[in-house]
């Protein structure tokens, strides 16, 4: 380690390196496991692709989306050509058997692959012959149970590194608490750690919680926030695909400027043609799911702004992150309606799965036979997201080996009987997840309810004890005048009431809940409100009821806000289960 800070002072200078990182790239070069936590934009990159560059073997740097990997290639090419190179399921297997040899000729130094590569045999034998200096883990909290985004395909990286007999392990994240540190560094393995925590805190955002009562005002805000020149370039993060699409446009029209939307459901041309057109300058404003974001090094957004409550407060600081990544002024914005928290609970019920349903998706990817299983996702069950959990409760049991495979398909190696002591380990590794999620539930809640310094907040949450010195305003508790005032609603809101009432509104809605026969859930009873004219409506004469299409004039999202306010207030109540039904509370 010594003799790595010598050599990074004479050729470098420390005063060129942020706090923590040179003690990163020491350890890095000096072929030492390490475990980075830098907040985003602090520089965790140069921390393995300086020493990568400096280093006579090859660097592995296993990165989770697509777009991160191929803005980094990009912005290495520009430093150091043909020193990186990427694999990856969008490229053809000339193109990747290409980079695989150039790795092996030495020429490529840096090579990011997703971290399901490693399930194929192919990519292993590849590989094998080449010499592993670093294997890098780049968001690593995806490798613990107790991150926000805890992934699967993160089960094998630490065999697979040590099976390449890499010399060093680097795990680099922005957003682990202490227990997301520790429980990182069990799973990769890590071998007395070089730990780098530099703090959480960026001085140059301010951060805002803004209450909404409804849809109507959520967008009459998230409009006076982005209406100054100065707070764009601006993302807004929404929590679907289809709030995304009905954001963009709405903001669109009226902020008078192009908004961009961007979601997995695009096709990849219209996602890449839309950050490359945000990041051009092109368009200032992009709408979008959390699949934007991580690959995404653009230095001049000034407003981050989440249009729903984040699941955790993980993804809402590493989204938050985004922006003043050039050290300016900048700010984080996260609206939050009451519909939010009824929709989190929503989520994290149906993400619960039992034991029928995990047997169920044993028995038929076992069924497949020749040690092997290959489905499409929608034949294991009706839900992707519970399949994708059970798949992979099932292969940190030991059952299965999962492979590279489309986002529709699951493929993979049969490895182990599904018999009683596999049934209890998919049976506890679900019942961690889900303990996890009402964690990350109660945490976030805590922090948007919360009258508490949002910064202070922000940093106890990651163990991180220092005192807040912010460059800026520092949070709506501490300077309320970060909340953006909302303009004066237009005539057509009234029927949504004033002063939290919903009018007729709500009157319809009590009405459409008690007169359905058979009852509705959330998004009928707005399809009915709105007059909708689907294959259901018709069948169950819903198109009938006095109240049917009495709103069309009124937004799906401003319906569904006041049902879910008539929900908080006790008002209605869920049914819950798999397909929750509304109804009439006793005190209603």
């Amino acid at each position: 380690m010594d003799d790595a800070r010598r050599a990074l002072r004479e050729h470098f200078g420390f005063e060129d390196f942020r706090p923590g990182q040179a003690d990163a790239v020491a350890a890095a070069l000096a072929g030492r496991d390490a475990l980075v936590v830098m907040p985003t934009g602090a520089g965790k990159s140069l921390c393995y692709q300086l020493p990568a560059l400096m280093r006579p073997d090859l660097t592995l740097v296993v990165s989770p989306l697509v777009s991160l990997m191929q803005d980094q290639v990009e912005a290495l090419e520009r430093i150091a050509p043909g020193r990186a190179g990427l694999v990856n399921a969008q490229q053809d297997a000339a193109t990747n058997r290409a980079v695989l040899e150039r790795a092996g000729a030495g020429d490529v130094r840096l090579l990011y692959v997703a971290p399901e590569r490693f399930a194929s045999p192919g990519f292993l034998e590849a590989v094998r012959d080449i010499e592993v200096g670093l294997f890098v883990v780049d968001e690593a909290h995806c490798v613990s149970q107790w991150g926000h985004d805890f992934r699967p395909d993160y089960f094998r990286l630490a065999d697979a590194a040590r099976w390449l007999g890499a010399r060093a392990l680097l795990a680099s994240t922005a957003t682990a608490t202490p227990q997301v540190a520790a429980d990182i560094a069990a799973r990769l393995g890590l071998r007395d750690p070089v730990q780098v925590a530099t703090g959480f805190d960026r001085p140059n955002l301010s951060f805002a919680v803004v209450p909404c009562r409804t849809a109507a005002d959520k967008r009459r805000r998230l409009v006076s926030a982005l209406a100054d020149p100065a707070a764009r370039p601006a993302i807004v993060y929404a929590g679907t695909r289809a709030d995304t699409e009905r954001l963009a446009g709405e903001l669109g029209d009226e902020l008078g400027i192009e908004v961009l939307a961007y979601h997995a459901g695009l096709g990849r041309e219209a996602r890449a043609a839309a950050q490359r057109r945000f990041m051009a300058g092109e368009a200032e404003v992009v709408v979008a799911t959390n699949a934007f974001g991580m690959g995404v090094d653009k230095a001049d957004v000034r407003t981050v702004a989440h249009a729903s409550v984040p699941g955790s407060v993980e993804a809402f600081y590493q989204e938050a992150g985004r922006a003043g990544r050039d050290g300016l002024p900048a700010r984080a914005l996260l609206f939050a309606e009451s519909r939010d928290k009824g929709l989190h609970v929503f989520f994290i019920q149906r993400a619960e799965v039992d034991d029928r349903a995990i047997a169920q998706v044993a028995r038929r990817l076992l069924a497949s036979g020749g040690g092997r299983y290959d489905a499409g996702v929608g034949e294991l069950g009706d839900d992707p997201e519970r399949v994708r959990a059970i798949v992979g409760h099932l292969a940190r049991a030991g059952v299965i080996q999962p492979a590279p495979s489309p986002v529709d398909r699951v493929r993979g190696r049969i490895t182990g009987a599904f018999d009683g002591r596999a049934q209890a380990a998919c049976r506890s590794s679900a019942g961690d997840a889900q303990r996890a999620r009402w964690r990350q539930y109660r945490s976030v809640w805590a922090f948007v309810e919360g009258s508490a310094c949002r910064r202070t907040t922000i940093l106890r949450h990651f163990g991180d004890r220092s005192q807040p010195a912010p460059r800026v305003p520092c949070c709506d508790v501490c300077a309320p005048e970060l909340v953006p005032a909302a303009p004066a609603a237009p005539a057509r809101a009234r029927a949504l009431g004033g002063n939290g009432g919903g009018g007729d509104l709500d009157a319809a809605i009590v009405e459409v809940v008690q007169a359905a026969d058979p009852a509705v859930g959330r998004t009928r009873a707005v399809e009915i409100l709105r007059g909708g004219r689907s294959k259901v409506v018709q069948k169950y004469a819903y198109d009938g009821l006095p109240a049917y299409g009495s709103f069309a004039h009124l937004t799906s999202g401003e319906v569904l806000g006041r049902v879910d306010e008539l929900m908080a207030a006790g008002r209605l109540v869920s049914t819950g289960g798999r397909f929750p039904k509304l109804e009439l509370s006793e005190a209603a």
